[in-house]
């Protein structure tokens, strides 16, 4: 990787949003182009290196995506320059703004799911790893689990397939934008192969987990009734009426596990953790 990367003065450049992993900026000066600075591991160029690297791997896949550009320095962080998707909207705050149109865009979003979801990543794609390789790395570290419980749950993801399939990673409301009827999936950081169920329990985790606090309803701009609406509407689509209590089973399950996986990817401060440990132990005791 190049050391020699380009300082941004964000005095030329407003901000236009803020997330939980980044600030986003605009300049008149560069029509076309927004900024990210990164919030990830505090904008250290590693985990910067590994969004571009790893966006720009999925974006040659052909999943539909903004392009990425380059990898720039701001201050003591770093940001990625990459193609302004003007006047797009993301499926949480659309949904949040047209309640009647949470079924339509859910259906949508399982569609869209399931390409990522047939599309194979080439053994030779360093920059795309294994989930079941990153799940078992959690769960060697992780606090959250111990005892019987902790053999219990790496037995099965020991036994689970490795298989070729592109996951997103962070499979969420606010990473599926539209530009009219065009979607755009971003924040493709942490992609991974797998199998489609780590993707979809994340999901689940979001939309019946997490959707009961303040914080996620903000971040989706959608209440927790909705996010429920929208989460029903999605699984129906994606696995058909058939089934559907395995289905949600089996969703929770990997609902659970994404807990501990977030619990070793994300910087957390010691009242997340408490959090999420609690969470962990709730959901695994529930998996019972």
């Amino acid at each position: 990787m190049k050391n020699d990367y380009k300082t941004i003065d964000l005095t030329a450049w407003s901000q236009v949003g803020e997330g939980g992993n980044g600030t986003t900026y605009v300049s008149e000066q560069e029509p076309g182009i927004i900024l990210k600075v990164s919030h990830l591991q505090d904008g250290t160029l590693e985990a910067v290196s590994k969004e571009f690297y790893t966006s720009q791997a999925v974006y040659e896949l052909g999943i539909p995506t903004p392009r990425l550009f380059e990898i720039v320095r701001v201050g003591d962080e770093y940001g990625i320059k990459s193609e302004l998707i003007g006047k797009k909207q993301s499926v949480g705050r659309f949904c949040g703004e047209h309640p009647d149109q949470i079924e339509r865009i859910a259906t949508r979003m399982a569609e869209l799911g399931k390409q990522i979801h047939q599309t194979s990543v080439p053994s030779t794609q360093e920059w795309i790893p294994s989930m079941k390789a990153l799940m078992l790395e959690a769960l060697a570290t992780t606090r959250m689990l111990s005892g019987k419980k902790l053999k219990e749950v790496t037995a099965y993801v020991e036994s689970l397939d490795d298989t070729a399939t592109l996951l997103h990673g962070d499979f969420s409301l606010g990473n599926l934008i539209f530009q009219g009827d065009t979607p755009y999936w971003i924040d493709l950081g942490r992609a991974v192969h797998g199998i489609p169920m780590f993707d979809l329990g994340h999901l689940y985790l979001f939309c019946n987990i997490f959707s009961k606090t303040e914080r996620v309803q903000q971040i989706a701009h959608m209440t927790q009734k909705q996010l429920v609406e929208f989460w029903n509407a999605f699984a129906k689509a994606y696995n058909g009426p058939e089934r559907m209590d395995a289905f949600t089973a089996e969703c929770k399950r990997f609902a659970a596990l994404d807990v501990v996986l977030l619990g070793h990817i994300q910087t957390l401060n010691w009242h997340e953790r408490l959090f999420l440990g609690l969470l962990a132990k709730s959901l695994f005791k529930v998996e019972n």
